[in-house]
């Protein structure tokens, strides 16, 4: 079933598919979300299709880790990338969580957002370069 929100429950259900995940962004956004997720898998990550996006997840140190979860707009929210520091810092490891949080706020400037959730908002809005350097930072995890 295709993601819904929900009246009762105030909030998204079932699961966004690709297509679904695509025409809810904004199309320079979609457009950085499919070459992202197009890199993520051909370099061994994983996939996980939620209510409202779509979770990357990579064999860390043996174990398959959620890294981040990308989403499209929704509820006033930007589409964006979404970390959760202190898990992931748990999951790969201080040091290794640092340089992520140094590369990403070095690619994404003004548009990280946060400290201990980092928010990557509108992704598909930065200059190719620095598309290319945000993507690089999430696939040399894996």
């Amino acid at each position: 079933m295709a993601s819904y929100y929900d009246e009762k429950k105030k909030c998204r259900a079932g699961t966004m598919d690709e297509d679904q995940f695509y025409s809810e962004a904004e199309a320079a956004n979609a457009a950085y979300f499919r070459a992202l997720l197009t890199a993520w898998t051909k370099a061994g990550g994983k996939l996980k299709w939620g209510a409202g996006g779509v979770g990357l997840r990579g064999p860390i140190k043996g174990t398959e880790t959620g890294i981040c979860f990308l989403a499209p707009r929704f509820a006033g929210k930007k589409d964006r990338i979404e970390l959760a520091c202190t898990a992931l810092g748990k999951q790969i490891g201080k040091p290794a969580l640092s340089q992520l949080e140094a590369a990403l706020r070095a690619a994404a400037g003004e548009q990280a957002l946060g400290n201990t959730m980092i928010s990557i908002v509108e992704p598909g809005q930065l200059p190719a370069a620095k598309q290319k350097a945000l993507s690089k930072a999430f696939i040399d995890l894996i």
